[in-house]
């Protein structure tokens, strides 16, 4: 059986506490359940273990005074605490952990007289060399990562997960029984099994903390755990985190013009993430695939209607938001990228323009510190690796911009190629936009609408038909064929403006990717 994410984190905790290594990094925002964590972590331990805790607001407190002199009673500042620590003198028979809260504001933290206060990170570094053979260990607890350069070889990271769906369930037991106990009558307390798996799954995401919250307003305005309504406070909070976007899709296959070829593939894939598939042998649940293609021919478009004909959630990735703040901190960004997708699984995780994001990773350490490159290494080993129903759907405009890497087999399950529409698919791109736009498509010289937009993407003739609309509105009446054509004869599309583009990407996908299209 695998070991959870919370296990891993855990062992890994472990480990750097049994090596000695005197600073250890968590990034967390539940300080209790990681506090708990860790206490668990040495129940059974022969050693005496002991835990304090340090913020610039309580001060420093402990699990045992023992160790704590009456004049540490007072509240302490981040450099008096520093010290304290270091002087302090642990016997051989016990352990000494200090848990430092919030304690990555003070790495930036300037003096009275504007100077940047270089002593914090120094006396840190100072510490991973003192500490490394006496009973003691510091662990930094914050939300983010933000970690100067200097303290980057001194200092161990872990990212903690969030709570899994175990975890989860047991809360939700854990808060019904407690409103069971209290009698309260005008509560929908009791839920099949079905009901209730279904309840934790839409919490996937958030914290225990979260958790309790949503369900005491869910109970307050509904008088029930509602899956929809928990849902919706969710996405809020998945926002807040500012690296995902929660989309609201009403964009369906149908909604798409043409790429039967694609429709098909991820019709059959649609019951691969169930139960039965695993029964039925399949080894894994589908990795993602990588739409290349032109500009406006719809590739976005498939990102939202996947996600809707599978009827999972759709997580947007920006990826410039991640290129952002101190050292390792774009390296930690993609991390909890990965831990708030797979945390919400199954799921569809798009990353729109990935192209953008990942260009110039080959040089990126000359320009960047090899920021990029590390970003681009996390991104490749997650798609390898990666086990959870988390579905990629990424798309591109540029491969000459993608790192060879990223299209290797094992990343995407496939790599399509859409390709401009052809008079088939323009067809039904006219049909589908006039439709959208309450026009009958019979009422219009369809067929010459198509032989006249011979060229154009999909979204060049969404525009056309929008440019005639409001033709008609500003004459005050009713749009016609003449004011289609006339629209699609003043539109100069990208296959005459990026002829040479479009055509080295067909070469490029010839034998390289798969046509979205199916080809009568």
């Amino acid at each position: 059986m695998n070991n959870s994410n919370h296990d891993i984190a855990l062992k890994e905790l472990d480990w750097h506490l049994r090596s000695k290594r005197p600073i250890i990094y968590l990034i967390s925002h539940e300080e209790m359940r990681v506090i708990e964590s860790i206490k668990n972590l040495f129940k059974n331990a022969t050693m005496e273990f002991n835990i304090g805790f340090w913020d610039i607001i309580s001060g420093l407190s402990s699990t045992s005074d023992e160790l704590l002199p009456e004049k540490t009673k007072r509240k302490m500042d981040q450099t008096e605490i520093l010290q304290w620590f270091d002087d302090l003198e642990v016997p051989r028979d016990k352990f000494f952990i200090l848990i430092l809260k919030d304690f990555n504001k003070f790495f930036g933290l300037k003096s009275i007289q504007g100077q940047i206060e270089i002593s914090i990170a120094r006396h840190l570094r100072n510490l991973s060399i003192n500490c490394v053979t006496k009973n003691k260990a510091l662990i930094i607890l914050s939300p983010e990562l933000e970690l100067p350069q200097e303290l980057e070889k001194n200092v161990a990271i872990i990212d903690w997960p969030l709570p899994e769906k175990e975890h989860l369930h047991e809360k939700i037991i854990q808060m019904l029984d407690t409103l069971k106990a209290r009698k309260s009558s005008k509560l929908k307390l009791e839920y099949s099994k079905e009901e209730l798996e279904y309840i934790v799954d839409s919490f996937q995401g958030l914290t225990l903390t979260e958790c309790e919250q949503v369900c005491a307003f869910n109970f307050i305005k509904n008088n029930e755990l509602n899956p929809e309504e928990i849902i919706k406070q969710k996405k809020d909070i998945i926002r807040k985190s500012g690296l995902l976007d929660w989309i609201d899709v009403n964009a369906d296959l149908d909604s798409v013009g043409g790429l039967n070829e694609l429709k098909n593939w991820l019709n059959t894939r649609k019951r691969a993430f169930t139960q039965e598939a695993v029964e039925f042998g399949l080894p894994e649940n589908p990795k993602g695939i990588l739409l290349v293609g032109v500009q406006g021919a719809g590739k976005s478009l498939c990102a939202k209607a996947v996600a809707n004909y599978w009827n999972f959630p759709l997580l947007r990735l920006d990826m410039g938001k991640i290129f952002s703040g101190l050292v390792g901190s774009s390296e930690s960004n993609m991390r909890q990228v990965f831990k708030v997708a797979e945390s919400v699984a199954p799921a569809i995780l798009w990353c729109d323009e990935i192209d953008k994001g990942m260009s110039g990773s080959s040089s990126s350490s000359m320009t960047d510190g090899g920021t990029t490159s590390r970003v681009m290494g996390s991104w490749l080993t997650w798609m390898q690796e990666k086990t959870s129903p988390v579905f990629v759907v990424a798309t591109a405009n540029d491969v000459s911009q993608l790192p060879p890497e990223l299209l290797r087999k094992g990343r995407f399950d496939e790599i399509f190629f859409v390709d401009l529409p052809d008079a088939y698919e323009r067809q039904i791109i006219f049909e589908i936009h006039l439709k959208k736009r309450k026009r009958d498509p019979r009422n219009f010289d369809i067929v010459k609408l198509v032989e006249y937009a011979d060229g154009f993407t999909g979204a060049e003739i969404e525009a056309s038909i929008v440019s005639a609309m409001y033709e008609a509105f500003y004459y005050s009446r009713e749009i016609n064929n003449q004011d289609l054509e006339k629209a699609i004869k003043e539109t100069v599309p990208l296959s005459k403006t990026m002829a040479e583009s479009i055509n080295a990407l067909r070469k490029w996908a010839n034998n390289r990717a798969r046509n979205a299209s199916q080809k009568f």
